[in-house]
């Protein structure tokens, strides 16, 4: 595994409920009951239930913020510790591609975050050898079973990024997605009981030629690893 960024962990505490998708009230070891900034849009269902154990960051810049509080992860209820902060994710993909020995892009000569195309703004564009790369990408924790998916609400979003790097692929740039497998998994399929119109783009775009990379990250005390390990992509059904 391969060191990828480090998280500042100052509590544990008790998730007790999630008053709406931005925030959480969860108890500390001393028994305070405190409100938390959740940075993750998703359900997360199977991550934030009462009583289950949550990481917590001393939030920065206090006097504009409504919390003092951060979610960064939960455990899951084989007590991996999953990440659910989606504002790391940029930080994880930044090292990542910067670190040509594991990036799977291997060397670039330049890197540019939240690129304008069409009515999108992208989360990168790569330049290696003269060709342009435009990547997306999505933090996935959800996992049941070793499957990994995405995503666990309904996403037109994401959906409309496919649709944006589907276009590009057609007009003769190269065009990713790179999914920030977050829990131990060892295939990913798109959520069709989700999302079925995400489920049928996914797999147009492959059709299309966007290239598509599970990559498996672990959280483990506030530090973030990169596994190599190779995760497959479930076919899609034959049903649409």
């Amino acid at each position: 595994m391969k060191l990828i960024y480090k998280v500042n962990i100052d509590e544990i505490g008790k998730f007790i409920d999630r008053p709406n998708r931005f925030t959480a009230s969860l108890e500390l070891n001393n028994n305070e009951i405190i409100t938390a900034h959740v940075h993750d849009s998703g359900r997360i269902k199977e991550l934030l239930f009462p009583g289950n154990q949550v990481f917590l960051r001393k939030a920065k810049n206090i006097e504009n913020r409504k919390t003092l509080w951060d979610v960064i992860a939960a455990c899951a209820d084989d007590n991996e510790e999953i990440l659910i902060n989606s504002s790391i994710h940029r930080y994880i993909t930044d090292n990542y591609f910067k670190n040509e020995d594991i990036s799977i892009f291997g060397k670039i000569d330049f890197i540019k975050p939240e690129v304008k195309f069409g009515n999108s703004r992208l989360d990168y564009l790569i330049e290696k050898n003269g060709e342009k790369i435009y990547i997306e990408t999505k933090g996935v924790s959800l996992s049941k079973n070793k499957i990994a998916t995405f995503p666990d609400a309904p996403s037109v979003r994401a959906t409309k990024h496919l649709n944006e790097l589907i276009e590009i692929k057609k007009s003769g740039h190269r065009a990713a997605v790179i999914l920030i497998i977050l829990r131990d998994s060892d295939f990913f399929v798109p959520n069709y009981e989700t999302d079925p119109i995400f489920y049928k783009t996914f797999y147009k775009a492959i059709e299309e030629g966007v290239e598509v990379y599970p990559l498996q990250f672990s959280f483990i005390n506030g530090e973030i690893f990169f596994k190599h390990k190779k995760i497959k992509i479930i076919p899609h059904k034959n049903n649409f």
